[in-house]
C-alpha cells in the first residue's frame, strides 16, 4: 500500500533546542538571508538561505538531527518540507524562530560597531529584510537580471518590478507565485518575505502599547 499521508516538518521550542544545542546533539540551520546572519545568529549555526536552498544536496552529519530555524518559524517549516520530500528524515525546526529564541532571552552573535558608531546609529536594527531587497540581493544582481528583464519575464509591469526593489509596494500573492515560478522557489516564499519583513515592523512601532492595551484571553473555567 502506498503512503500517502502529508508529511509534516516536526516542531520543537526554543528551550528544548537551547538543551540539544548546548549538548551539541544536532546540526542548526539557519534558513534566514545573509544580510540577516550578519546583523545576528545564533553561534554554531550554519547559514543555508532558503533562497537557494537545494535539499538534494543538503548536507548531514551522523548522529545529528537537524534543526532549521529562521525569524519567526515560517521559511524553517517550507525547507523542513521541502528536505522530507527529497528523503531526507528527523528534521525538525523551531517554532517562533529568532524571535522566540531572544524572546527566552538566548544569547545572539551580533555585529561589533568600532567605538562611537554606536551613537551615529541610533535606528533600530531589523532582521527581517524587504522582499526587494532578497530579490536585488539574492536573485537579480548575481544572475545579472535587470528589472525591464524581469518584469518582461514574469508578466507584470516594469514599474511594479522597480516599486518592490525601492520598498514602494508590497509582494501580494499573485506577484509571489510569479516569482516564484520564475526562480523556482516555494509558492509561498516571497509572499512570506513580506509577511516577516511587516511583522517585524509592526512589531517595533506597535507592540509594547499592545502589550499594554491587551490582556492575553483566560479561561472563565
Amino acid at each position: 500500500m502506498t503512503d500517502t499521508a502529508p508529511r509534516t516538518v516536526r516542531a520543537a521550542d526554543v528551550k528544548q533546542i537551547k538543551e540539544w544545542l548546548d549538548r551539541n546533539e544536532i546540526l542548526l540551520v539557519d534558513v534566514r538571508e545573509t544580510s540577516e546572519y550578519d546583523a545576528e545568529h545564533i553561534a554554531g549555526a550554519l547559514l543555508l538561505p532558503l533562497s537557494s536552498f537545494d535539499a538534494e544536496f543538503f548536507p548531514s552529519l551522523p548522529g545529528k538531527t537537524v534543526v532549521l530555524h529562521c525569524a519567526v518559524g515560517k521559511r524553517s517549516e517550507a525547507a523542513g518540507k521541502m528536505l522530507l520530500n527529497e528523503g531526507h528524515k528527523d528534521i525538525i525546526h523551531m517554532t517562533g524562530g529568532m524571535d522566540a529564541w531572544k524572546a527566552a532571552g538566548y544569547a545572539t552573535e551580533v555585529q561589533l560597531l568600532p567605538p562611537g558608531e554606536e551613537e551615529k546609529t541610533a535606528k533600530p536594527v531589523f532582521l527581517c529584510p524587504r522582499p526587494g531587497d532578497v530579490l536585488m540581493g539574492e536573485y537579480m544582481k548575481p544572475l545579472g537580471i535587470s528589472a525591464p528583464e524581469l518584469a518582461q519575464n514574469i508578466g507584470v509591469l516594469e514599474g511594479r518590478v522597480i516599486d518592490l526593489l525601492a520598498g514602494d509596494t508590497s509582494v501580494g500573492v499573485e506577484l509571489s507565485l510569479r516569482l516564484a515560478r520564475y526562480f523556482s522557489t516555494a509558492a509561498d516564499f516571497w509572499v512570506h518575505l513580506q509577511l516577516e519583513h511587516d511583522l517585524e515592523r509592526a512589531r517595533h512601532k506597535l507592540g509594547e502599547q499592545i502589550r499594554r492595551e491587551i490582556s492575553p484571553r483566560v479561561s472563565s473555567r
